[in-house]
């Protein structure tokens, strides 16, 4: 757990940029020259696919051109599609509901493929011009890897003329029949008037959401209700589990609990039986990881290479920031997911949030709002991938509540987890960035999403202070020691 004494918190400023150029013809093609994805940008997936010529592979669906999820030379059957020699399929996509034409700025399409090399064979990704009546080229396969999965986006220049007359209309087809090719993702990507986007008055303001101002005077009561329903308390345990046991926890009357995938932290992990157990008791419960740094008695630790490393965290030398944008991350951040999937968990708790923060802001090469966009980018990236297996997957992030600002950042997430609103280690939270948090912390509680407070304090007049003043906002306290090393039930107001 750790929390930043940086507040940030100017993310909607950002401005979005129209991408200009010319129309696209059979010899020229209209292709971006790397993988970066459009900042801010809305995710199309593919809603109709309708196979001209050739065949896919049998039990294959759209779907699988929905989420991105392979790498390297992985080969899962239902999550990607086949493409056979000479095939041409083509894929639609609805703009959003609410958005027009004229709303989009610029768009591009996010490809991931495995197959051939240009220099074996030719697969064209095609869009149909409404303005020109004709299909025009996009960008073929010269961005891959022979056989390896290989990510790319292809700009859509002038976009309008792709959206004008009707949905977009992607066709992926060559005329060889040397060999097949893979897609595991086929997608459009559209940056919008920020009116469409969703601004900070859309977002919910300090305002509308509740300030630490009308904190603890009840003015929030007419808030939405929380789409996340049967949590009024909760606890946050990561170690010193009893015999290495969740009976404590099974036994106590919390809604939810917090707790590590590993009853060790390594790979001794919590089974689907002890799960299914927990939740038979009425509990809904988070599997606890992380997502934007390493500590080195993790599993997965020596898989990471050395130049994905950012260096120690403050004050836990153990503990290594990473390059939570580079892909070669995902497939530690994948293995956390499925393991939770696996158990059975409700739910995930991702902390390290806050990595965008805390490193250098040209980490990436660019700066701290593209950094604050990557990190949304991997929370939505995440939501996407575990929902896709199991719809009911509860996404929460932990800190970093700024990212509020980032518009793909609230459709990603079930919640938002906090620590250090009001007390950390007895010591009133009371410098710039606490009342920023609590500030943006209620934002998203005024959006319908469940807010966990956790503030660490032993002095009964502190704790007390601390639930009065999170019920008032809307939240749903916990106060206990920062080692969340025990079930802490404060008498009197947690339920016993």
């Amino acid at each position: 757990m750790r929390i930043s004494a940086i507040g940030w918190s100017s993310l909607w400023c950002i401005a979005l940029f129209a991408c200009g150029g010319s129309s696209g013809s059979a010899d020229t093609a209209e292709r971006s020259g790397g993988t970066e994805v459009l900042a801010e940008a809305r995710t199309l997936t593919c809603a109709t696919l309708q196979v001209e010529s050739g065949a896919i592979g049998s039990g294959q669906s759209v779907q699988g051109l929905h989420t991105q999820t392979l790498s390297g030379t992985q080969d899962r059957w239902t999550e990607y599609v086949e493409f056979f020699p000479g095939t041409s399929a083509t894929c639609t996509y609805a703009l959003p509901a609410g958005v027009g034409p004229s709303d989009v700025l610029s768009a591009e399409v996010g490809i991931n493929y495995r197959g051939p090399a240009t220099a074996q064979m030719r697969w064209l990704f095609e869009a149909w011009d409404y303005t020109a009546g004709a299909w025009v080229l996009v960008g073929d396969n010269a961005f891959a890897q022979s056989w390896r999965w290989t990510a790319t986006s292809l700009a859509l220049t002038t976009p309008q003329r792709f959206v004008s007359g009707g949905p977009v209309r992607l066709r992926y087809r060559t005329t060889s029949t040397a060999d097949a090719s893979l897609l595991d993702l086929l997608v459009v990507r559209i940056q919008v008037a920020a009116s469409d986007a969703g601004t900070s008055t859309d977002a919910g303001t300090s305002v509308d959401a509740g300030t630490s101002t009308d904190a603890g005077t009840g003015t929030d009561a007419g808030m939405p209700p929380v789409q996340w329903e049967g949590v009024n308390s909760f606890t946050y345990q990561l170690t010193n589990y009893p015999q290495g046991r969740l009976d404590i926890i099974a036994n106590s009357k919390f809604d939810l609990a917090i707790v590590d995938l590993a009853r060790d932290g390594y790979t001794n992990w919590f089974t689907a039986a002890e799960i299914t157990a927990l939740k038979s008791r009425g509990k809904q419960v988070l599997a606890y990881f992380e997502i934007g740094a390493i500590e080195d008695f993790r599993p997965e630790w020596s898989q990471v290479p050395e130049d994905l490393k950012l260096g120690p965290v403050s004050g836990w030398p153990n503990e290594q920031y990473v390059k939570y944008w580079d892909e070669r991350w995902w497939p530690i951040v994948q293995g956390r997911i499925d393991q939770a999937l696996a158990a059975g968990f409700t739910g995930c708790y991702m902390d390290m949030v806050v990595t965008y923060e805390e490193i250098p802001a040209n980490s990436a090469g660019t700066n701290r709002a593209d950094l604050a966009r990557k990190m949304v980018a991997l929370i939505e990236r995440i939501s996407l991938y575990a929902k896709a297996r199991n719809p009911a997957f509860k996404v929460m992030p932990q800190n970093s509540p700024e990212l509020v600002d980032v518009p793909a950042y609230l459709p990603a997430i079930d919640g938002l987890g906090m620590e250090d609103m009001y007390w950390s280690d007895d010591s009133p939270c009371s410098f710039g960035w606490c009342e920023e948090n609590r500030t943006n912390a209620a934002r998203v509680r005024a959006a319908g999403k469940l807010v966990l407070s956790t503030d660490y304090a032993v002095q009964p007049a502190n704790i007390a202070d601390a639930y009065t003043r999170s019920r008032a906002a809307g939240f749903v306290p916990y106060v206990s020691v920062r080692a969340l090393n025990q079930m802490t039930v404060n008498a009197g107001w947690d339920p016993q």
